[in-house]
């Protein structure tokens, strides 16, 4: 396959060209100037050479003079191509130099290819047609467009310069005219390199105090080693997640700040600037909310421990159902990987799913005999007095949908809106099966107390039809594996 060599002081843009024709089988050599390219080209003459233009030391207009001027070169095809030069003006000058083509980056990749292939098919090399420019001619076009190209740059370098004084002014209003404290460190030293008023003014720091002290000088002495290592952190990442630390003003009084910072060079220094939002009167805020809410809770858990107390003192023959229930409920809900807080409200529904049998009579909850017909739809009223019961109390967790539902089947055979599968909560499937297995397993008026295998039995028989079977696999795996107990 022919050999091409491409010449380019830019490393990327060279393996680019690079990478296009080693991928279709060309032999490609790399030069990083005119004058690494053509020692190349004298010591193995390529079969064709794509040159940038713009390259320090001799560039692509003195290479492509330089190749023609070479008996052994002249016929080897000069394709320029560039991002730099791209007049009209810059091409003729370009083609009139002996170059055989002149394209402009950024080019595809399939146009660049075909158009090498199309100077490497015209065959054996020959000498150029056209005479040789003359070095006044050459030194001329080559001066004048070199100056214009100049130009251009020391125009655009000027405009990028006013951009960067303004934003330099920018910058520094915004640290002036900040409401909130600012200021720069040395990450090295550590000293603070300069301030804004809104720091002198909170802090109470003169700002020659602030510009004689160190960032730890603010810091109390157990928060200075976290602040050390953070300090090593910030040398490898600029930008740091905000964090909450404890600063101490001249009067010796603490406050908690929120610290956003960013690395960045300041009068030649490796610097960190750093904004400090005090936070004091917002964290005292949130603690006082977070203690009114656990007193709110521990109110609320009291109430509802307060209606479950009201129950079994009507019913005494149940008493520690609900607790029993709620602690195996709890257990099953841990297999399944409840959530503190969803967990809490299982527990807390649990512990009042019978509160609707404050609605039925005290004697017939404890009757010894056999319940009729119209007692035992009585006794199933429950589920839906207790819901009436709940339903207007908030509550963060559905509580009263829960004391409606568990007496609900998976099949529809439940009581008292004949719900089936998932329109049923998963919390009251939990509390089906939990209340079924204590009730079986505990002494109750009209029957004594089941075996606790025959209540595991009942749940195993009727897995997938009238229970979860998910809740009862989890149910029986307690017992059966891991030695679950009720309460005391």
């Amino acid at each position: 396959m022919p050999r091409i060599l491409v010449v380019d002081d830019d490393a990327p843009s060279r393996m680019l060209l690079a990478g296009i024709f080693d991928a279709r089988g060309y032999r490609v050599t790399q030069a990083a100037d005119g004058h690494e390219a053509l020692d190349s080209a004298r010591a193995e003459p390529p079969d064709l050479v794509i040159s940038d233009v713009f390259m320090p030391g001799m560039d692509g207009f003195l290479l492509c003079q330089a190749w023609m001027g070479d008996e052994h070169l002249c016929g080897v095809p000069f394709l320029f191509y560039t991002a730099v030069y791209t007049s009209e003006t810059d091409r003729e000058f370009a083609l009139s130099l002996g170059a055989a083509a002149y394209m402009v980056k950024p080019c595809a990749a399939e146009q660049l290819v075909a158009t090498v292939q199309a100077q490497l098919s015209r065959g054996t090399r020959c000498p150029p047609a056209k005479p040789p420019m003359d070095e006044a001619a050459f030194r001329s076009g080559r001066e004048r467009i070199v100056g214009r190209k100049l130009e251009t740059k020391i125009s655009q370098v000027e405009e990028l310069s006013r951009a960067y004084e303004s934003i330099q002014q920018d910058y520094r209003l915004l640290f002036t005219a900040n409401p909130q404290p600012m200021w720069i460190y040395d990450l090295d030293s550590l000293h603070f390199l300069d301030v804004n008023d809104a720091a002198i003014a909170h802090y109470g720091y003169a700002r020659p105090e602030w510009l004689a002290m160190r960032i730890t000088d603010i810091r109390p002495a157990e928060e200075v080693s976290r602040l050390m290592e953070n300090i090593q952190l910030h040398r490898a990442h600029p930008f740091s997640r905000n964090e909450i630390w404890t600063h101490i003003k001249k009067d010796g009084s603490r406050i908690k700040v929120e610290i956003a910072a960013h690395s960045m060079r300041f009068r030649g220094r490796n610097a960190r600037v750093v904004t400090a939002l005090d936070v004091t009167g917002r964290l005292e805020a949130e603690r006082r909310e977070l203690a009114q809410l656990r007193r709110i809770e521990e109110a609320m858990q009291g109430t509802v421990m307060a209606m479950t107390r009201v129950v079994e003192l009507r019913d005494p023959y149940t008493a520690g159902h609900e607790r029993r229930v709620a602690a195996l409920s709890v257990a099953i809900a841990d297999e399944f990987g409840f959530d503190a807080e969803r967990r809490e409200g299982l527990m807390l529904g649990a512990s009042v799913h019978d509160i609707g049998k404050i609605a039925i009579p005290a004697d017939m909850l404890s009757k010894p005999g056999r319940l009729t017909d119209v007692e035992y739809e009585y006794i199933k009223s429950h589920a839906t007095a207790g819901y009436e019961l709940l339903k207007d109390i908030v509550f963060p967790w559905p509580l009263a949908e829960m004391t409606y539902q568990h007496h609900e089947r998976m099949d529809g055979s439940g009581y008292p809106r004949g719900l089936k599968g998932d329109e049923i909560l998963l919390e009251a499937r939990i509390l089906a099966v939990a209340d079924t297995v204590e009730a079986m397993a505990s002494h109750r008026p009209y029957r004594p107390a089941h075996e606790i295998t025959t209540a595991l039995e009942e749940i195993e028989r009727h897995a997938g039809t009238r229970y979860d079977p998910d809740v009862a696999a989890a149910c029986l795996r307690l017992f059966r594996e891991q030695g679950y107990q009720f309460p005391d």
